[in-house]
């Protein structure tokens, strides 16, 4: 009970709200936006030249998928030689075992085109 406030659902928790609450406060000494418009200013810039095309729609869906791998990757490694350095017993087998066919599963989801 004494290290109620080290679980990480708490900790996550008090953190958002005191960042929340650090944010809403800070945001009242925020400057006003300026209420003018220059000429140009959100024009693009292009040597001095004038840019009549349109605005570049980048397709970010490898990005993202190789995103996602990663993370899969990298936590199944952390959580994994984290229950490697438990004491062996066969409730920790059962889960090292079930995340790690929820890994393949994820990847096999992902990479199923």
């Amino acid at each position: 009970m004494n290290n109620l406030l080290l679980l990480p659902p708490i900790c996550f928790v008090i953190v958002m709200f005191t960042v929340w609450g650090m944010a809403k406060l800070l945001s009242m000494l925020a400057m006003a936006p300026a209420a003018t418009h220059e000429a140009g200013k959100e024009d693009a810039y292009a040597c001095g030249e004038v840019y009549e095309n349109k605005r570049i729609e980048p397709d970010y869906g490898a990005f993202f998928s190789f995103a996602v791998f990663f993370t899969i990757i990298d936590v199944a490694g952390l959580m994994i030689a984290t229950l490697a350095a438990a004491n062996f017993s066969a409730a920790v087998f059962a889960a090292a075992l079930v995340y790690i066919i929820a890994v393949f599963a994820v990847l096999a989801i992902l990479y199923s085109k």
